[in-house]
């Protein structure tokens, strides 16, 4: 089964300004085929053993790679947690925030980075893997991601108002009706 596809249609948090909010994101088929060719490029160009695209809350949204070896769900948290507290030591350095993290191992090392002001891309590859061109090849596939995501955002927010209207048009006629009855 497609990892990628375990982003359809579920709730998400999403972080800002440190006020939590629960919002529901609705990625087509379509989009979460488009994400699932960007990680499936950038896992392939980068010989990396995980690609993951998280929320900042750490949900994950997409993943390719040997997703079936590892705890994906865990590392997703775990990373955007550590991604969280870097973006609060750059606060305290006085620069306003780091966009990408390197975590190194002595085996494996992974690059996160931040895309828009929502989402995280995480890559994980081992030490034959030059981390410049990591770092390059994430950047790109951060760019195209973004234009996906910020059109999944405006198609979910266009659904969601829809969906607020037929319910209000809704409870509209229903109190009328309790109003009105004989």
């Amino acid at each position: 089964m497609d990892d990628a596809r375990r982003g359809h249609g579920q709730g998400r948090r999403v972080v800002e300004d440190g006020m939590e909010q629960l919002t529901n994101i609705v990625v087509s088929p379509s989009e979460l085929e488009h994400i699932a060719l960007l990680l499936g490029k950038l896992s392939q160009d980068t010989t990396a053993s995980h690609v993951l695209l998280l929320d900042k809350s750490g949900q994950v949204i997409a993943a390719q790679g040997m997703t079936g070896e590892r705890d994906v769900v865990a590392l997703g948290a775990l990373l955007a947690g550590a991604f969280s507290s870097s973006r609060q030591v750059a606060e305290i350095l006085g620069e306003r925030d780091f966009r990408g993290i390197l975590q190194q191992g002595v085996h494996e090392s992974i690059y996160t980075s931040l895309i828009g002001e929502h989402w995280l891309l995480v890559v994980a590859f081992d030490k034959q893997t030059h981390v410049g061109l990591v770092k390059v090849l994430a950047r790109r596939t951060s760019d195209d991601l973004e234009r996906v995501l910020e059109r999944v955002l405006s198609g979910s927010a266009e659904a969601k108002e829809q969906v607020v209207n037929v319910q209000f048009r809704s409870s509209v006629e229903n109190t009328i009706d309790y109003l009105f009855r004989d």
